[in-house]
C-alpha cells in the first residue's frame, strides 16, 4: 500500500514538486530555489544535503523532554514522514543518513520553547523543579511561591520534587521564576526568619541556587556547588536594601531594628548609614583588610 505523502504549505518546494501546486506563491518558491541551485552547480558548491546523524539527536533529545514528534515537525515546517525517515526510518526500514541542509538547519533551530504543546501535556519536571528550588535556596518560602506562582503550598512543595509536570504548571513556574530570582526575598515581605527557615530547608534537600546549573533545563547537567550567585542578583538586591535603609533612617527608625527587618548586619546598616550621610562611599577593599 502507497502511503501519500501529506500536503506541505503553499510557498514550499515539496508542494510545488510533490503536489504540483503552480499558484504565484510556490511559483516563486521554486524559481528561488532552482537559481540558487544553478549558481551553486555553476561555482561547484552545489551540496544539497547533509549528514542527518545531528539533526536525529536533536530530534531525540527533544523527544526525551517530553516533546512529541508531532510539534517537533510542526515548529519546524517540516512533515511528520520526514522526521520519521530521520529518527525511526520509517518506511525504508533504516534511519536515512542525508537530509536537505535546508530542513535540517530548519529542525535544529526548534527548542522545547518553540513547540507548541497542549497545557495537558506532560513533560520532564526538571527545569521546573530545580526552578522552584533556586528560590528556595535564595530564602523564599513556599507560602510566598505559592502566591506568587499560582498555586497553594503543599503543591508548590510537592512540584519542588515532581519528575513529571504539564505544560501549564511548567509555564507557570518558568514565568514566576523570571519575575522572581532577580529581587530579593524581603521585597515581597519575606521575614528574616523565614528566609532563614527557607534556606536551611534547601541545605537539608541538597537544592542550589539558580547560578550553579548551566542549563537549568538539562537533566544530565551536575550543579556547580561552588558557583557564586549571579552578579546581577546581587546587584538588585543590594540596590534595593540601600533604599530600604535610607528609607527607614528617614523615618528615624534604629539601626538595629532595620537590620532585622532586612535581614542584615548592624554593622552594614551602619556604614550604608555613613555613606547617606556623608555622601561618599565607603573603600570597602580596604574596610576588608
Amino acid at each position: 500500500m502507497t502511503t501519500r505523502r501529506p500536503i506541505a504549505e503553499h510557498g514550499t518546494l515539496s508542494r510545488y514538486k510533490y503536489h504540483g501546486c503552480k499558484c504565484l506563491t510556490c511559483r516563486v518558491a521554486y524559481s528561488e530555489y532552482a537559481t540558487k541551485r544553478r549558481r551553486q552547480r555553476a561555482y561547484g558548491t552545489w551540496q544539497p544535503f547533509t549528514p542527518a546523524a545531528p539533526v536525529r539527536r536533536h530530534v531525540m533529545d527533544l523527544q526525551q523532554s517530553g516533546i512529541p514528534v508531532d510539534a517537533i515537525a510542526d515548529a519546524a515546517g517540516v512533515t511528520r514522514q520526514t522526521l520519521a525517515r530521520i529518527v525511526y526510518g520509517i518506511p525504508a526500514g533504516k534511519p536515512t543518513q542525508k537530509i536537505r541542509k535546508e530542513s535540517a538547519e530548519a529542525i535544529l533551530r526548534i527548542s522545547r520553547e518553540d513547540c507548541r504543546l497542549a497545557d495537558g501535556t506532560r513533560l520532564d519536571g526538571t527545569g521546573t523543579r530545580r526552578r522552584i528550588q533556586a528560590l528556595v535556596a535564595a530564602g523564599w518560602s513556599f507560602v510566598v511561591l505559592a502566591k506568587e506562582m499560582g498555586f497553594n503550598d503543599r503543591a508548590l512543595a510537592s512540584l519542588a520534587r515532581a519528575d513529571r509536570v504539564t505544560v501549564a504548571t511548567a509555564r507557570k513556574v518558568k514565568d514566576g521564576y523570571k519575575r522572581l530570582n532577580v529581587l530579593a526575598p524581603e521585597q515581597y515581605g519575606v521575614r528574616p526568619h523565614a528566609q532563614s527557615l527557607a534556606r536551611r530547608v534547601a541545605a537539608r534537600e541538597g537544592w542550589v541556587s539558580a547560578a550553579a546549573w548551566d542549563n537549568i533545563d538539562d537533566p544530565n547537567c551536575a550543579p556547580d556547588t561552588d558557583a557564586a550567585e549571579s552578579t546581577d542578583t546581587e546587584i538588585a538586591r543590594a540596590a534595593y536594601r540601600r533604599e530600604e535603609v535610607k528609607r527607614l533612617h528617614e523615618y528615624r527608625t534604629a539601626d538595629h531594628e532595620i537590620a532585622q527587618r532586612l535581614g542584615m548586619a548592624v554593622s552594614t546598616v551602619r556604614g550604608i548609614v555613613s555613606e547617606l550621610e556623608s555622601g561618599q562611599r565607603r573603600n570597602r577593599k580596604r574596610a576588608a583588610a
